[in-house]
């Protein structure tokens, strides 16, 4: 276990080996969050908006290029039998 001190501004010093074993690089961005009176932090991806949706329709397109013999709608209420039946355990 690493002590760190907190400086000017509340900033703080992740220790080398944390941030290595994270691969935190500089300006990459963390979400800071409080549990149980510890300070938590976890490493995040911010993602452009339009560039997700277009690796998303990407993908979808591949999906449906190999799944062609099937019916869209059939498929459709296959997700939708599972998304159910998963909120029902979620419940149970």
């Amino acid at each position: 276990m690493s002590l760190v001190k907190i400086k000017e501004k509340y900033q703080v010093t992740i220790p080398s080996a944390i941030r290595d074993r994270l691969s935190l690089k500089v300006g990459d961005v963390l979400e800071a969050d409080l549990e149980n009176d510890q300070i938590v932090l976890r490493p995040k991806m911010i993602v452009d908006k339009s560039e997700a949706w277009k690796r998303l329709f990407e993908v979808m397109d591949q999906v449906h290029s190999k799944n062609d013999q099937f019916d869209p709608k059939e498929i459709e209420q296959d997700v939708l039998m599972a998304i159910n039946e998963s909120r029902k355990r979620k419940k149970a």
